[in-house]
């Protein structure tokens, strides 16, 4: 039987995509790097997005559009791939584990032959060692997030600093005023890699519901730039403009959209609807966190969730999750999902579901489930939108 640790310890997912013919896309960044495959046209097929780069037996994955875990769920998830064949799952799993664990020990002995050889001779693909193509590539794991390393700003007493920004998203300047306590301008005390020091950059605070903390920023600049600063809390935190007051009995509505961007966007243009005191408007920085959207709602617990995510899949599965979480009575870890030659595929405890993907909304995804306790509504943009900043942006160019 082999020993899951074990296996974790010396098996990485990096490896295998490697191996399969994903290619490292730098321009995702080198903490979580991105692993894309693409076919003979250049066109992207599948994207992996891996956690702990260089801790295999910490290491983890997800897809945007569903799927993610350790290396167990990675080789449960692509059984077909690896030409194994057993009596069930577990004995095909084991016997992947076996078949991969034994290349990597045939690896580590050519290497030892070689260097004992004496060649300059290097296969990039077997022998070329994991860890210096990691270095060589500038893959890291994230140092924790340290505020002493960011000069601050308020953005209250900044607002004009922070419009040229701001307007070139189309977001007004009394949008601004009404958001500055929850806005920053922020400068990471360091030196880029170049040694050049690094721009001021508009930050949306990330904290933890229950907690004053900042524990990261979710950050936007001129020139298009988005990211994170290092080490942010995206699993556990958020950025959370609350205008209840600092009392969530008060708060009834609980916003949540992929970018603080957004949620200025459908408040400039949703205001005269929303009762202010009473509402919350929560980014998760592009993706989705389990503890991020429970989290929240078990704080604001008289509140209502409402999807304002993006208007593609990848936000209508986000809207999914976020029903399947908050109205199902299962733990975070039953519920999983993968999008697989444009078929959804759900697994939500014992429950096995399949829907297309150019079909699923929350109403399908309801009709599936059963699940009607309204503890979510939905609020999106309009069809042909992207996000509510692209209707702003539109509509303002008409």
């Amino acid at each position: 039987m082999i020993d899951y640790k074990e296996a974790k310890k010396k098996v990485s997912i990096i490896s295998i995509l490697r191996d399969w013919g994903y290619k490292f896309d730098k321009s995702k960044g080198k903490i979580s790097p991105n692993f894309v495959l693409r076919d003979e046209h250049g066109k992207e097929i599948d994207r992996v997005i891996i956690t702990n780069p260089k801790k295999s037996e910490e290491q983890g994955y997800w897809r945007r559009d569903g799927g993610k875990g350790d290396l167990i769920t990675f080789i449960k998830e692509n059984l077909n791939q690896f030409g194994v064949v057993g009596r069930n799952e577990t004995d095909t799993v084991t016997k992947v584990l076996a078949k991969l664990m034994n290349i990597e020990e045939e690896k580590e002995q050519r290497k030892k032959e070689k260097a004992s050889a004496d060649t300059s001779e290097q296969d990039l693909f077997e022998d070329y060692e994991l860890d210096q193509w990691l270095d060589d590539n500038g893959i890291r794991e994230a140092k924790e997030f340290d505020l002493a390393q960011w000069e601050r700003l308020s953005g209250k007493e900044h607002i004009d600093d922070m419009m040229g920004f701001f307007t070139g998203r189309g977001i007004t300047h009394e949008t601004v005023e009404d958001f500055a306590e929850f806005i920053e301008l922020v400068k990471n005390k360091g030196q880029m890699p170049d040694g050049a020091p690094y721009p001021t950059n508009i930050g949306f605070p990330y904290r933890v519901p229950r907690s004053n903390c900042i524990a990261g920023y979710e950050l936007r600049g001129f020139g298009g730039f988005k990211g994170k600063a290092e080490g942010t809390n995206s699993r556990s935190g958020l950025w959370l403009a609350d205008f209840s007051g600092g009392r969530p009995s008060r708060v009834r509505k609980v916003f949540f959209f992929e970018s603080a961007l957004d949620a200025m966007a459908f408040y400039q243009q949703k205001q005269e609807e929303l009762y202010l005191e009473q509402c919350v408007f929560a980014s998760t920085g592009g993706s989705f966190s389990d503890l991020q959207v429970k989290g929240t709602m078990d704080y604001f617990a008289r509140a209502t969730a409402v999807d304002c995510f993006d208007n593609d899949l990848q936000g209508r599965l986000y809207g999914c999750r976020m029903i399947a979480l908050l109205e199902g009575q299962w733990k975070m870890d039953d519920l999983k999902c993968e999008v697989k030659n444009g078929i959804v595929n759900f697994k939500i405890g014992n429950r096995n579901m399949q829907i297309a993907a150019v079909l699923l909304d929350i109403d399908t995804f309801r009709a599936m489930t059963g699940l009607y306790k309204n503890k979510v509504e939905e609020w999106i943009a309009p069809d042909g939108y992207k996000d509510w900043n692209d209707v702003l942006m539109k509509e303002q160019n008409r």
